[in-house]
């Protein structure tokens, strides 16, 4: 069958691992699956306009047992150039790896998640206000150590840096600090647990991730550079116009910014393998008896719904949390309009890994997951539960369709506007922004993001930088021409 590509554990490398008397899909269960899935996918694809890549895989025990894909082009590997060894960005995800990573040094003994910032972190941490003999670095890794920084999260997700001086400076700038023990969601947590690891190991994060979890898992097509990657290899952000049209494709890293909450490149073959691991509770990686406990249980709490999810906790790796009372770990990942889904039923031992690349369907890849869920483990509600979920998301497109509309006014070059062409620094270490021409249009660039500008009101605009939006106001105060982004003042160089 064209819409499919069913691959089973015969036909793919497993982890090698003794599944015993294990749950598996039954032949009933992905049956069901294969009859109801790809129309209901394929309708909705249509019915919405949806004009980005989806693909989506389901795991057991055994590993890999069904995977699907769509495009504009069709449904299928022939037809949509699509396959589960294509590979996409796994954001927010890459913050399970490093949970994991942590807690495997710990297990060997090279690493202490109880140790205090100071052990490892003192030259790194320079705000006093940050009680660095008291956080853990576990506390690092579940978002309770009460501080973050704006620039350092911006720097290492988006902008770039130049060297390590520039980012312990922005860490360092006008840090947010907040009592530690509650949980804040935020990047600069894991981004330092990996600083941590490496001045314990010796060795870089990126190095850690390869040789302690990619290499024995089998997962041979993931990794931490995208140099590992041909060009254009990866699944690009697909950015669309006011007309709803293609206007730009993609990915806005390069290895700089490729970061331990942030920074995985891999593929529905090897996330298969990840999430098998995870749902085997193997020991292939540690035969420690507790090696899963702070991974795959709460380390603290949270108290927020997303979507379907009520979430109840986050352990050193997961999000811990309900999806109509069925317990669900999931850590979902975001990036220039990039959704990706991957979670696990624990009782059920089954696993969902979805992904799909244009911003106004970034509920997609969950409604989808759902309703894969609802198949396997309540094939009565499933209908019911994907119609409403289903209105959901067309509710969200149809918000994302009218912020479309704000980009039908894009500014094109005039002699007014070469007035305004130049560089533009701010003096608290952001990096400088750029006003220049390309093609007739004006465009913005900041740090390593750049973009067209679209004007919204008389000197106001918004420069769409990829995975960035930003609101900019032009002014001419006391002589000068300046950029006011947010509370970020620019002034025009010489």
């Amino acid at each position: 069958m064209k819409l499919l590509i069913k691959v089973l554990l015969s036909v793919f490398t497993s982890l090698s691992m003794q599944v015993g008397n294990a749950d598996v899909l039954d032949k009933e269960t992905l049956l069901r699956i294969e009859r109801q899935l790809p129309k209901q996918i394929e309708k909705l694809y249509a019915d919405n306009g949806l004009k980005g890549d989806f693909l989506i895989a389901v795991i057991d025990t055994e590993g890999l047992r069904y995977a699907y894909s769509l495009n504009e082009r069709g449904a299928g590997p022939k037809d949509n150039g699509l396959s589960i060894s294509t590979p996409f960005l796994l954001a927010s995800h890459t913050k399970a790896f490093t949970g994991t990573l942590a807690q495997l040094l710990q297990e060997q003994g090279r690493f202490s998640l109880n140790a205090p910032l100071r052990q490892y972190l003192a030259d790194l941490i320079l705000d006093k206000r940050v009680a660095v003999d008291e956080i853990s670095i576990a506390q690092l890794l579940n978002h309770t150590a009460g501080f973050t920084s704006t620039q350092h999260s911006f720097k290492t997700a988006y902008l770039g840096y130049q060297d390590e001086s520039e980012l312990i400076t922005a860490l360092n700038s006008k840090m947010l600090v907040a009592a530690p023990g509650k949980f804040r969601y935020s990047n600069t947590g894991p981004i330092l647990a990996a600083a941590a690891m490496e001045k314990a190991t010796g060795q870089s994060w990126k190095r850690l991730m390869r040789e302690e979890i990619f290499i024995p898992l089998g997962m041979t097509n993931t990794s931490t550079n995208l140099s590992d990657y041909p060009p254009g290899g990866i699944l690009p952000s697909v950015e669309l116009d006011s007309d709803g049209q293609l206007a730009r494709k993609g990915l806005y890293k390069d290895n700089i910014r490729l970061h331990a909450a942030g920074g995985v490149v891999s593929t529905l073959a090897d996330m298969a393998k990840w999430l098998q691991f995870n749902l085997l509770q193997s020991q292939h990686l540690s035969d420690s008896a507790h090696f899963f406990d702070s991974l795959h249980q709460a380390t603290t709490v949270q108290d927020k719904h997303y979507f379907t999810y009520q979430r109840r906790g986050y352990s050193l790796a997961w999000d811990i949390a309900d999806y109509h009372d069925k317990p669900i770990l999931t850590r979902f990942g975001s990036y220039a309009g990039i959704s990706l889904h991957v979670s696990f039923l624990p009782i059920e031992k089954l696993a969902v890994v979805s992904v799909y690349n244009e911003e106004r369907g970034f509920l997609l890849p969950h409604v989808a997951a759902n309703y894969i869920y609802n198949l396997t483990v309540s094939p009565g509600a499933a209908q019911q539960r994907f119609d409403v979920e289903k209105g959901r998301l067309h509710q969200s497109v149809e918000q994302e369709n009218a912020k479309l509309l704000a980009y039908s006014r894009q500014v094109r070059v005039s002699a007014e506007w070469a007035t305004w062409v130049g560089q533009y620094q701010a003096n608290d270490g952001w990096p400088a922004m750029e006003i220049f021409e390309k093609q007739q249009v004006v465009w913005l660039r900041w740090g390593a993001l750049e973009g067209p500008l679209y004007q919204r009101e008389e000197n106001q605009f918004t420069a769409a930088l990829g995975p960035l939006r930003r609101d900019i106001r032009l002014a001419i105060e006391h002589g000068k021409r300046m950029i006011k982004n947010g509370s970020i003042e620019y002034v025009r160089s010489p």
